[in-house]
């Protein structure tokens, strides 16, 4: 047999003794899967088929079944939201009668290995739930750990607790950066605690980062006292990020400073910033500033004039006199969005619809007819006419004719 024969063989020797190796391995992890399975159903069977019993009556029928799980094994089934929470509840006495909860408070604490990580998030959800007086302190470590994940399960469950001492945490994180801010935010958003006062004196913070998430976050407490005046010197902040939050938070508590500021703000150098202020006044219903906003139709930013026919699209068909007079806007940009607004009112669509059926059109009626279709364009016209419905397509056809319609694409 030559070298490289001998080569070959080996190799194909190997590779037979390494694939019998990893299925050896994978049909290993599988029975041990499998058997964790059945005991986790057998002790769920057991809780299960006692449902008005007494703690330790279901304990009693559960202990059997668990008599030689793991701790792991444990700790997943308690904190898997598949099981009600009366199933799990039992899974926890079990745990904590076999284990302590001195136990939890050691897996919470920190971690080396993967398997650590695991039961320290585990044990972090666990002690969460069952309210431990150390739960706020262990969650407050795991917030500054480097592990992102174990991070993460902390910001979460301090974002769902009624502990006024996790608002401290998350407060503390935001402020210190301990984790990224927009994850901080997120969670401090979700607290089922009223937040407002706390939030209050983070305007003035010397990080504009901080400022701004502060900003953002208080919109949802218009009853905090003098807020509407923070946030109305807070639009003038050097940063124009932090300026676009405090005045869309303007919008949703209003107050006597709201409009003024947003109006200010329409001239704002950053476009983000004028098309938040756009969203501000929008949220205020603030009708009789349609001018203001209209004067915007022609920005030179796309979603500044998004904004600005979003905007006036909610003040509704009352604000049609302002809309009238922009429609012979020099700048095409507002003439074409002057006419976008009549039909998204469904102004357009109403006009034209009675005048059709009524047969009888004035000349004042057919000149505003088309300086709405020579705003608006032929996808304005044709828009229309894909929506009249057949019955009215011929009258309707004829009267946007009657006003040279055909010409509208030049114009």
């Amino acid at each position: 047999m030559s070298a490289q024969e001998m080569v070959l063989t080996v190799g194909a020797a190997l590779a037979v003794v390494l694939w019998a190796v990893l299925s050896l391995s994978v049909l290993a992890v599988a029975r041990r899967r499998a058997r964790a399975r059945a005991t986790l159903d057998a002790a769920v069977a057991a809780i299960e088929s006692t449902p008005s019993g007494s703690v330790d009556d279901r304990l009693a029928h559960v202990r059997p079944a668990l008599a030689g799980a793991s701790r792991e094994l444990v700790m997943a089934a308690v904190t898997n939201d598949r099981f009600a929470r009366a199933t799990r509840d039992i899974l926890t006495a079990f745990f904590l009668e076999r284990w302590s909860a001195a136990t939890l408070e050691r897996d919470a604490a920190s971690h080396h290995t993967k398997r650590e990580k695991w039961r320290r998030i585990a044990a972090l959800r666990i002690l969460s739930s069952l309210a431990h007086p150390r739960r706020t302190t262990l969650l407050a470590d795991a917030v500054r750990d480097l592990d992102s994940d174990v991070a993460a399960t902390a910001l979460a469950l301090l974002g769902d607790s009624d502990d006024v001492d996790a608002v401290e945490v998350l407060v503390d994180a935001l402020r210190n950066r301990q984790q990224l801010a927009s994850h901080v935010a997120v969670h401090l958003d979700r607290s089922p605690q009223h937040l407002g006062a706390r939030l209050q004196p983070l305007l003035g913070d010397e990080d504009a980062v901080v400022r701004r998430w502060a900003a953002r976050l208080v919109g949802r407490y218009p009853d905090v006292d003098g807020l509407d005046r923070d946030l109305a010197k807070l639009a003038g902040d050097s940063d124009a990020r932090v300026r676009a939050a405090a005045v869309e938070s303007l919008g949703q508590i209003g107050g006597a400073t709201a409009g003024p500021t947003a109006v200010r703000l329409l001239t704002d150098p950053a476009p983000f910033v004028r098309a938040a202020a756009l969203r501000s006044i929008g949220a205020l219903d603030r009708d009789d500033l349609a001018d203001n906003v209209a004067s915007l139709l022609g920005d030179r930013d796309w979603w500044v004039r998004l904004a600005a026919k979003q905007c006036l699209e909610r003040m509704g068909a009352e604000i049609w006199p302002v809309l009238v007079r922009r429609l012979d806007d020099p700048d095409r940009f507002v003439r074409n969005g002057a006419a976008e607004v009549f039909q998204n009112l469904g102004v357009l669509d109403s006009f034209i619809v009675m005048e059709a059926a009524s047969g009888d059109t004035g000349r004042g009626k057919l000149d505003l007819l088309r300086r709405i279709a020579a705003a608006g364009g032929l996808r304005l016209t044709d828009s229309l006419m894909e929506r009249c419905g057949p019955a009215l397509a011929p009258r309707i056809r004829q009267l946007l004719t009657t006003v040279g319609l055909e010409h509208v694409g030049t114009v």
